[in-house]
Formats: structure tokens, sequence, C-alpha cells
């Protein structure tokens, strides 16, 4: 007698199948011995075979049935645990990114070449000189707002209560309700800031020192320096000279003509070089409230501290 044939074993698996085989060997070992296959009873080994089957999935008391089931709370306490490790992640990276939102510092700036404008919803009102910027976090926290300004800027402040201060690289300046002008550009090797108060009432003091500190009147103007670490004495200001860049004029007051070149690279994006070292030390006072294109800025000034000029590549070159 052959092997079961393959398409009936296909319905049995696992203690079924070998029980079926088990029948057929019985059959098989009898008919070679020469008895017939028909002294081993179907009906019986197939009546003995269910109950063997039925007896290996009864369940063992005191053991809980199944491999398969006994694996359920372990896959349901996996899923609990990465559940849980992801939403402690999402909240650590809400958290980062809250953190990230309210404490690294945000800026406005205008390009070299260009002017901004900015408002903020409480009021303030804040222009950019060329090659400016302004930065601040967007968390103020206790009522207060702290500014940091590398450049120029003109700040128009409603009176709101609150406590309004700009830092410079060596000043600090405290408003309520005003309007001023701030100068402090990061390549003046003094480090010089400028403060113009048009209208209300300004506390200026020095960075280095804190309590050396001034209250400005409206129309008047002082400045802080690596070298005068005491606000200067205030004085009388024109402020519609002082503002001049606010209608892209020029007022230039007792600075260096290497300061000037710098005021010029930042207005127009250009390059201006000195060659003349004397030249270059040279102090200039000058008021252009429309000054035109740079190549007439730069023949009114050479016509003022007499020297001259010539553009090569787009570089303007004084001498």
């Amino acid at each position: 007698m052959k092997r079961p044939d393959q398409d009936i074993m296909k319905y049995f698996s696992g203690v079924e199948e070998d029980e079926v085989r088990l029948i057929w060997e019985k059959a098989r070992r009898k008919d070679q011995s020469g008895e017939s296959a028909m002294d081993v009873n179907p009906e019986e080994e197939w009546a003995l075979l269910q109950k063997r089957m039925q007896t290996a999935r009864r369940p063992v008391r005191g053991v809980r049935p199944g491999t398969i089931r006994s694996r359920r709370p372990a896959s349901k306490a996996t899923a609990a645990k990465t559940y849980a490790f992801i939403t402690v992640m999402a909240a650590v990276l809400l958290g980062g990114f809250v953190m990230w939102y309210l404490f690294v510092p945000v800026s406005m700036e205008a390009p070299r070449g260009e002017f901004t404008t900015f408002h903020w919803d409480d009021g303030i009102r804040v222009e950019l000189n060329s090659g400016s910027r302004l930065t601040w976090n967007r968390s103020f926290g206790n009522g207060h707002r702290n500014l940091r300004l590398e450049g120029e800027a003109y700040f128009e402040v409603p009176p709101s209560g609150k406590s309004f201060i700009v830092e410079t690289q060596t000043a600090m300046v405290e408003v309520l309700g005003t309007r001023f002008n701030i100068r402090s550009w990061a390549d003046d090797p003094d480090g010089r800031t400028t403060l113009t108060l048009v209208d209300g009432s300004v506390r200026l003091a020095s960075l280095l020192e804190p309590e050396s500190h001034i209250m400005l009147q409206p129309g008047h103007t002082s400045h802080v320096d690596y070298h005068n670490r005491a606000p200067v004495e205030p004085q009388p200001v024109n402020t519609d000279q002082a503002l001049a860049w606010r209608n892209q004029g020029f007022y230039f007051s007792g600075i260096t003509m290497s300061e000037v070149a710098a005021e010029l690279e930042r207005r127009y994006d250009s390059q201006v070089v000195i060659q003349n070292e004397i030249l270059r030390d040279r102090s200039l006072t000058i008021y252009l409230p429309r000054p035109g294109e740079l190549d007439s800025i730069i023949e009114t000034i050479c016509f003022v501290t007499n020297c001259r000029f010539e553009e090569e590549q787009g570089t303007i070159i004084l001498y």
C-alpha cells in the first residue's frame, strides 16, 4: 500500500496529520502481513482520532489555554509601552519647540541699500536704516520688552506703562512713551551709541557702568562710547538733520571720512575705498537732505574735503 495521497493530506495539519499517517501505516502493515486491510476498522480508528484531537485541544486546569491566547497580554503591554514612549517623545518635542519659539531670538533686518519699517501689535513702530538689525525674544515676560540694536533705528513708542528697553554694544535706553533715534554701528572703533530724542523722555545709561545715566529732554542728543562710559552732557540738536536718513538724506556731523565711507557703503550697497591715510581720518560735517546718486554725493564730499575720486569696476576710490 502506498503512502497517503498528497491531495488528501492537504486537508490535515499538525496532530491531525500525524494521526492520519498512523492509521494509514497500520493498514499498510496488515496488508503486507497477508491480513486483509479490511480488518482495520476505519470508523473506530477515525473515532479514536477525533477523541485524541479533542483531548489535545482541551485546556489543562491551572494553565491558560493555548499559547496564542497567552501572548495577547504581552502584546497589549508592548503596545501600551510603545504608546507611552510616543507620548513622552511628543511632549518632549513639543516642549522643545515651545522653548525654542519663546526664547530663541528673532530679528528684523534692513539689507544694505534698503530701509525696513516694522509695527508691533501694541502700537510700537520701528524704522531701520540700511544695514541695521533689531533682535528680540518672542517671550517678553513680566510686561517688559528688551531689544538689541546693531545699526540705526527710529522708534515711536506709545504710552503703555510697560518697560521698554533698547540695548546696543555700549548703552541701554529705557523708555515709556516717546519718539527717539539710536545710532550704534558695530564697525565703529569707539563703540559709540548716539541717542537723539524727538519728544517724550528717555533714560540713557552706560551698559558698562549702569549706574551712570542721564535723562534726555526733547530736541537733545547724547552719546556713550568705550572712552566715555558715562553719557556726555546732552546737547541741543536739529532733529530734522539728525534724522535725515528717514528721508534717505545724510547728516554727517564731526565724523571721520572712514565713517562716512562706511555709511555710503551701507546705503548704496557699494564699496568705497580711501587710499589716503590723512584723508581717512579727516573730520567731516555736512548735511545732504536730498543726496541723489552715489556719484553726486562723492563729488560733493570731494569738493568739501578737497580730494579726488575715480571708479574702477564698481568701486569708488578716494585719494
